[in-house]
């Protein structure tokens, strides 16, 4: 399993103080990481933090059934298409 580039899991680890959440990653991604947080002189977690507050803050749970419904309708449109071709 090492030589895999990600894994789409997230291990959460609740502790006594705050739950630590952890997950395999592309290396480009780590890179990344690392470049922000050398520029910003912050920690590697501090930059994924904030990272994931920003994600969290734009992805209301209503918004992902919302579009899990729209993506449903519209595959059903996309193979009723391909049926007339």
């Amino acid at each position: 399993m090492a030589d895999e580039p990600w894994v789409n899991a997230v291990n959460v680890v609740y502790t006594m103080s705050k739950p630590i959440a952890a997950a395999r990653i592309p290396h480009s991604w780590d890179e990344q990481i690392r470049a922000i947080s050398q520029e910003t002189g912050r920690t590697p977690s501090e930059v994924v933090k904030e990272a994931i507050g920003l994600y969290l803050e734009k992805t209301e749970p209503s918004n992902v059934t919302s579009m899990a419904k729209r993506l449903t309708a519209l595959e059903k449109q996309v193979r009723k298409l391909v049926q007339l071709m």
